[in-house]
């Protein structure tokens, strides 16, 4: 008796001791499979600093943070004209901040609530622009009435969420609760508890996958990881993304039926009204007339103005526009090109100052429109000669006044003039299609024609083509080279009209040689030791790049200057650029077909009407 109940007791233990055991194990397996239930404070995970806001745009946590004043983010300046709009302009002169459109004109002092809309104040909740640590920043409630800026902002620690992309981008929605996680293991410290249904979006691709976990980010912000059992897998989607529905307003541009054929005149008094309405007689073809009529003479914005009423009288008469040409010099040379621009461009109240003179003359004469011709800037200048442009624009418009602004050919030394933002508010862009070789330079053509389609390509790329008018020459140089040791000096020997060149080439004893690639004619000869070259412009020549024109569907043609060509060269043209140019080209049975080679290898000047 006593034995059985030894076994039994046993048995009783044994049992007890192996139920222990199996507590024990279970304990151990479900604290092995149990998800840490710690949570890691987001601002300790986001060590954002106090005063800023992190910025998220789309999935990526960007390089910089968000300024965050009194719940308001605010995003750097920078980063503002890099992917959002052009059309802010910064002038540390003046402390001020602009703000252009096609119909308002903002002036916002840093820090300031109030601001100037077209000259009228208005005050805002909160400061559009601030500056901390010399660096701008422009408020993003601010920017959604400039931009198609989507966002928002979330606190604890501050961040916000830009919607970048036009992409679609991943989703999935959860199964059931579920945490997002510092790392792709159970037992990290979560950051966020989702409620079943949350919807999640896949980021980085999903990362690194292990653990079963995938990389993901919720819909304030949080990223981490989560294990893909919890989501809905298999019916996970794509979104498209939405945007604030923001639309910039656009410039109306005063484009005219038909093309353009203008020709440049210099005058520097009034009158010359004789001289233009013999050339238009002779010229049916132009119909539009560039006097040189305003110079600015002072660095506070004041011109010397020649507008004639009488002249542009004669000029409708005959049914031609007067565009008055604005230059950045003068005959005597006392404004500087390049200092004097800077401080009239750089300062709103000289830039006023010229836009008034140059209206109150341009309605005073009665002109169609402004031609600025703005030349010899430095790089430091080019924001504020567009700038001035967008202003300028802004009046132009109020009158109907047609604005064309002349423009090297558009490369990287000069891309601050910036075609581009230029060809926003100006009704044309118009190119100087010459001087591709320049007095100082080495010998060669003023405008070849490879280099010309070469010009004509690299201005489509900034501005349509009904917005670009092509200049051509109506002048050419005589270069002259002599022996000095082992190199040889060139010099511009002479510069030429295509009259003064007709009668040169007259009194020459050969005949010139074609050149295909340069579409001209070439003469060169020798004496007393030295080498003469000259590449001719002539009908055929001007046929050829008109051709070019004409192909790339431009908005017309521009030639410097009057009184430089021999006749019918404007007939020429226009048939050239209409495509009909077979009976001109037959006569020398020669290709009429436009080289590929680009010539972008010259090198070139400051240069202009």
């Amino acid at each position: 008796m006593y034995k059985k109940v030894l076994v039994g007791l046993t048995a009783v233990i044994l049992l007890g001791l192996l139920a222990a055991a199996g507590i024990i194990i279970y304990e151990k397996i479900a604290e092995k499979y149990k998800e840490s239930e710690v949570k890691m404070n987001l601002s300790d995970y986001y060590t954002v600093p106090d005063g800023e806001a992190m910025l998220i745009f789309d999935e990526k946590v960007y390089e910089k943070n968000a300024l965050f004043v009194d719940g308001e983010p605010y995003l750097d300046f920078p980063t503002v004209t890099e992917r959002y709009t052009t059309l802010f302009m910064w002038s540390p002169e003046e402390n001020r901040m602009y703000y252009t459109t096609a119909s308002k004109e903002y002036l916002i002092t840093p820090g300031e609530k109030d601001m100037l809309v077209n000259e009228e104040k208005i005050t805002n909740t909160c400061p559009a622009v601030i500056i901390k640590n010399d660096t701008i920043y422009i408020s993003m409630s601010f920017l959604k009435e400039c931009s198609n800026i989507t966002y928002r902002v979330y606190t604890d620690p501050a961040r916000v969420l830009v919607t970048y992309s036009t992409d679609e981008y991943l989703c999935a929605t959860l199964k059931q609760e579920s945490s997002i996680r510092v790392s792709q293991d159970i037992k990290a410290d979560y950051l966020e508890k989702l409620p079943e249904g949350s919807v999640v979006r896949i980021i980085e691709g999903g990362g690194i996958q292990q653990k079963g976990f995938i990389k993901v980010m919720s819909e304030d912000g949080v990223r981490g990881y989560i294990l893909q059992e919890k989501l809905d897998w298999a019916n996970r989607y794509n979104v498209a993304p939405t945007f604030n529905p923001y639309t910039e307003e656009e410039y109306k541009h005063i484009i005219l039926p038909e093309k353009i054929y203008l020709i440049w005149q210099l005058v520097y008094s009034k009158g010359h009204i004789d001289e233009m309405v013999s050339y238009i007689e002779k010229n049916p073809e132009v119909n539009v007339v560039s006097p040189t009529w305003f110079f600015m003479s002072s660095d506070k914005g004041d011109i010397i103005s020649y507008g004639d009423a009488d002249y542009v009288t004669a000029a409708h008469e005959r049914k031609v526009n007067v565009w008055a040409l604005l230059k950045n010099d003068t005959l005597e040379g006392a404004f500087k090109c390049a200092e004097d621009s800077h401080k009239v461009f750089s300062t709103y109240e000289n830039r006023q100052r010229l836009i008034r003179n140059v209206i109150d003359a341009v309605k005073k004469c009665g002109a169609d429109g402004i031609n600025v011709d703005v030349e010899g800037l430095n790089v430091e200048t080019g924001i504020y000669f567009v700038q001035f442009l967008r202003e300028l624009s802004f009046r132009c418009r109020d009158y109907g006044i047609v604005l064309s602004v002349d423009n090297y050919i558009p490369e990287e030394y000069n891309a601050f003039y910036n075609i581009p933002e230029q060809k926003k508010c100006a009704d044309y862009i118009v190119i100087m299609g010459y001087d591709e070789h320049y007095a100082g330079s080495d010998a060669g053509s003023v405008a070849s024609l490879s280099w010309f389609k070469y010009a004509a390509d690299l201005t489509l790329k900034k501005c349509g083509p009904e917005q670009i008018i092509m200049g051509v020459p109506f002048y050419t140089r005589l270069w002259k080279e002599v022996p000095d040791g082992d190199a040889v000096k060139t010099y511009s020997e002479r510069t030429m009209n295509l009259r003064e060149q007709e009668e040169f080439v007259a009194g020459l004893d050969f005949e010139p040689e074609w050149k295909d690639k340069e579409g001209q004619y070439y003469y060169e000869y020798e004496e007393e030791g030295a080498t003469f070259k000259l590449w001719a412009e002539e009908k055929r020549s001007l046929a050829l790049k008109a051709m070019v024109i004409g192909e790339k569907e431009f908005g017309g043609t521009a030639a410097w200057m009057m009184g430089g060509d021999t006749d019918g060269i404007w007939t020429v043209i226009k048939e050239a650029v209409n495509g009909d140019v077979t009976s001109l080209l037959k006569e020398d049975n020669a290709d009429i077909g436009v080289s590929d080679d680009s010539g972008d290898d010259m090198d070139h000047d400051n240069i202009g009407p």
